[in-house]
Order: C-alpha cells, then structure tokens, then sequence
C-alpha cells in the first residue's frame, strides 16, 4: 500500500438471494448513501482481520464463510481508494446497526432504487450475476 492508497474491506453479506445495504448516518461523510458495509484496513491488518473487526464493529455479527471477489480501485482528491468486496455467505448473530446506520436486506433489482456510494454502485450489475450462481 502506498502513502495515498487507502485499503477499505467491503461486505457484501448474502442471504436468500438478497445482500445487506447499510445506509450511512447523519453523522458520517457522505451520509444519506447506501453502501456494503466495512471500512479501513488497519496497520499491520490482514484484509480478512479487518472484515471481521469491521463487521463485528459496525454490525455485531461473526462472519464464518467469506471470500475476496473484486478489487476495486477509485481515485479520489488525495490519493486513492482500493476497494476490497468479499462475499460473506456464513455469519451469527442478528446484524444490528451499531453506527446509527439504517439497514435492509434487498436484491440487486430493487437496489435500482437506491443512492448507492458511486464505487458501490458501479459493482451492482456484476454483483447481480454473481448472486444468481450462489
């Protein structure tokens, strides 16, 4: 990683055909977006470390099966992003929202209907396939 790439894990948390979508609080920057739920990977974090911290962090549930799908990379004003999507398709617990975040189980159809974060959104078509071999 470089000094102006940042790591972000994403989840995309999948049950019965549809997919967790967290939607950012107030409080946040860029709030009012919908997005898959993770964050930054710490200093000296193992991509899959940071998954599990940051949907233990944010969600309160364990993941047990998941595995890196797409990487994706987004220039920004300082730097860059790499985006890590991993599917999660095992997990316990219930996800309960532990950032004031809002959060609905959907399909990639009625995802459509949302404000998904630009990097988030421009996965969704790929996402669709993906899902239908699950």
């Amino acid at each position: 990683m470089s000094a102006d790439t940042i790591d972000v894990v994403a989840a995309i948390i999948v049950r019965e055909g549809r997919f967790l979508a967290a939607r950012r609080s107030a409080s946040m920057t860029e709030s009012g977006f919908w997005e898959f739920p993770g964050g930054k990977v710490e200093a000296e974090e193992t991509l899959g470390q940071a998954l599990v911290r940051e949907l233990e962090e944010e969600l309160s549930i364990a993941i047990d099966a998941f595995s890196l799908w797409k990487v994706k990379e987004k220039k920004v004003k300082v730097g860059a992003i790499r985006l890590f999507f991993h599917l999660v398709t095992e997990f316990s617990g219930a996800p309960t929202p532990r950032e004031g975040q809002e959060l609905a189980w959907i399909t990639c159809e009625e995802a459509r209907g949302y404000s998904f974060l630009p990097a988030d959104e421009e996965i969704l078509s790929e996402l669709s396939a993906c899902l239908q071999t699950l």
